[in-house]
């Protein structure tokens, strides 16, 4: 049995071996966002441009720091040639 008030992002990362932590950004088909916590087992992801948390699944997600998932890249942001 999951005692709920233990489980948190430290408990996911391990039950879940993923690296998502507060402020990770994550990729969900197309849509990228940040990880603001965790509520039980699942991550609270706010989605660029939607003004609420969506509770996740942490296998479901791509984490873009670990290199699972690429951010499109502005025009703006790419090296001078």
């Amino acid at each position: 049995m999951v005692e709920y008030f233990r489980v948190g992002l430290p408990y996911i990362r391990i039950r879940f071996r993923v690296p998502a932590r507060r402020g990770g950004r994550v990729e969900l088909q197309g849509r990228f966002g940040v990880i603001t916590g965790a509520s039980g087992e699942h991550l609270l992801v706010r989605f660029d441009g939607e003004p609420t948390v969506s509770i996740v699944h942490p296998v479901e997600l791509n984490y873009v720091e670990a290199g699972e998932a690429v951010e499109p890249r502005s025009p703006s942001a790419s090296p001078p040639e």
